[in-house]
């Protein structure tokens, strides 16, 4: 096989803060907080996550992430409480803004807002990955080039649009998005003119003709 492409050990490093099933499960909403869904709660004024304040519990390594990411992160200071809803273990929304959440080490974690995010037009697409009507979003970040209209998901990791295939935000250059397809167990894909293994790097399988290429089955 021939790789295309690999992560880097930052992005490595970034994907691991970002991993939900990280998360500790033992946890109560207290009493007082009305439930809403991945750990969140609301009480009459705020909105909190494992019975924190997401708008000013700011863990005090929050230059880790900045660090890592080389850019600065906003911490929700205005969160409307009352239209406040969590769309997935990562995103949520009020009816002004989208919040993306980094979890580190289990408990520790950050919501930042994301900047030029269309609330009312966002959804989620994948683990980190969403669109809205003027950007795909993988994690907090637009993905350059990539197209919301046209955009089909294969999986959090995999998709394409018009113009191009895209494997965890990066375009598979060599892959032609008109005939791109998954073939069926979760790893291979073709298009007209090769048959491609993905996992954590993408790799084109040598001499594999891509009408009659079928699967190797598992043991």
């Amino acid at each position: 096989m021939i790789p295309l492409k690999l992560f880097s050990p930052i992005f490595l490093l970034i994907a691991l803060t970002s991993n939900g099933c990280l998360i500790d499960q033992s946890f109560d909403i207290p009493k007082n907080h009305e439930e809403l869904g991945y750990y969140y709660s609301r009480d009459k004024e705020f909105i909190y996550y494992r019975g924190k304040r997401i708008d000013s519990t700011i863990p005090h390594d929050i230059d880790f992430l900045r660090k890592h990411l080389d850019r600065n992160l906003t911490i929700p200071t205005d969160v409307d409480s009352v239209s406040f809803t969590p769309l997935s273990d990562q995103y949520s929304r009020d009816k002004n803004k989208v919040y993306y959440k980094w979890i580190r080490g289990g408990k520790q974690f950050w919501v930042v807002e994301i900047d030029g995010a269309d609330s009312e037009s966002f959804e989620v697409l994948g683990f980190s990955l969403a669109k809205d009507k003027n950007h795909v979003w993988q994690r907090d970040s637009k993905v350059k080039e990539a197209d919301p209209l046209t955009t089909e998901v294969f999986t959090s990791r995999v998709w394409k649009d018009a113009k191009n295939v895209w494997f965890s935000g990066r375009i598979i250059k060599a892959a032609d998005p008109e005939t791109f397809e998954p073939i069926g167990d979760g790893y291979h894909y073709r298009d007209s003119n090769n048959v491609y293994w993905i996992f954590n790097i993408v790799k084109v399988v040598e001499n594999a003709d891509p009408k009659k290429f079928t699967p190797p089955q598992r043991k």
